[in-house]
């Protein structure tokens, strides 16, 4: 036994038997140098190092990894900023030239969302409000956090802060409108243009002006108001022809003329009291009419002689006008509103012949 023993100790030591005997290896080491910063904005660059050591041979091969993004690079050392949104573990391991790999090493990095800034519009102003036609005014604004700034009606593109000189030819409603930070905000100034008064003389249409009697019966060319020597009413209607107003016209003023009138019986005034005017659908001739009782809500009033003679401006007449403008023709009736007649037995009227009907003068804007 002793031999045996003695021999294999022997075989043991010859050149040759050890290097068929097994040899054992040891994976490497990995080491996380830095991941700098540990913190970082939305596309901000993060810098990582790593090493590894093997102590039967050498580190030939890395590998970085991210539990979010995946793999990301197999160098020892690497910058990116690309990594998402979200807090990172991120583990490194390497290989030795006996292809082992390491265990992971681990470490972190969080990246935070870029802070959006709502785009803001401090202010948006304009010189003067109201100008007349062909003046300028100037717009400024200053706006915050845009990366596009706008402004319509042919200003275009401007700067975040800035000023503009405009002539608008009509009212203008001027828009500025800032985007940025993934919202869009708007803000509007108006401009009234006063436009300059245009104006016309109108005379009343005699084949459409004229009186009605209690009959029912109308007469054209001649305008009446009055009673007659049955005691009945005469009331007048008076039209114009409107069409050479433009329909977009704004009424500004009315003046009426009714002082071209004669008296060829007796005076209606006083007993009659006050001669009215209303509005009165068009061409709409009943026999009722020929006095109306509850009168609407007169837009002129002439109470005597000296109202008559005077051409005065009325606000009644430019509301009703206003209403008509685009409809071809304006009418309105005159009757002595107080008392149907003054029960003399005798024609006390107002006439105005065809040569000398009722005028209007109308100014406006468009």
């Amino acid at each position: 036994m002793k031999r045996v023993l003695s021999l294999l100790f022997v075989l043991a030591l010859l050149p040759g038997c050890l290097s068929s005997l097994p040899t054992s290896t040891q994976p490497p080491k990995a080491y996380i140098n830095a991941i700098t910063p540990a913190e970082v904005t939305e596309g901000g660059v993060v810098m990582f190092s790593g090493y590894g050591t093997d102590v039967d041979g050498q580190v030939v091969a890395y590998r970085w990894r991210s539990n979010r993004d995946g793999q990301l690079s197999a160098t020892a050392m690497f910058e990116t900023s690309s990594l998402s949104v979200g807090n990172h573990e991120i583990y490194f391991m390497v290989q030795d030239n006996n292809d082992a790999w390491s265990t992971e090493a681990s470490g972190g990095v969080t990246v935070l969302p870029v802070a959006v800034t709502s785009v803001r519009i401090n202010a948006f102003t304009v010189s003067l409000a109201s100008i007349p036609r062909g003046d300028s005014i100037t717009l400024a604004w200053n706006v915050s956090n845009a990366t596009t700034v706008s402004i319509d009606h042919g200003v275009g593109s401007v700067s975040p802060v800035g000023t503009a000189l405009v002539t608008p030819e009509s009212t203008t409603t001027f828009k500025l409108t800032a985007t940025g930070g993934g919202s869009t905000v708007a803000a509007n100034i108006t401009v009234a243009v006063q436009q300059p008064a245009s104006g016309a003389t109108l005379t009343a249409d005699g084949e459409l002006s004229g009186y009605v009697r209690s009959s029912g019966a109308y007469t054209t060319g001649f305008v009446y108001a009055g009673d007659d020597s049955s005691d009945r009413c005469i009331q007048g209607y008076v039209t114009f022809d409107i069409s050479s107003i433009p329909d977009n016209a704004v009424i500004t003023r009315v003046v009426v003329d009714l002082s071209d009138y004669e008296t060829p019986y007796g005076s209606p005034y006083p007993n009659l009291g006050c001669l009215s005017a209303y509005v009165h659908n068009y061409n709409k001739l009943e026999g009722s009419d020929y006095w109306t009782a509850s009168l609407p809500t007169p837009i002129g009033r002439w109470c005597n002689f000296d109202d008559l003679n005077t051409s005065a401006e009325m606000p009644g007449f430019k509301n009703a006008l206003q209403q008509r403008v685009g409809r071809g023709t304006f009418q309105f009736r005159v009757q002595f509103g107080d008392t149907e007649s003054d029960g003399d037995g005798e024609d006390t009227m107002l006439r105005w012949p065809l040569l000398h009907l009722p005028r209007m003068m109308v100014e406006y804007t468009f």
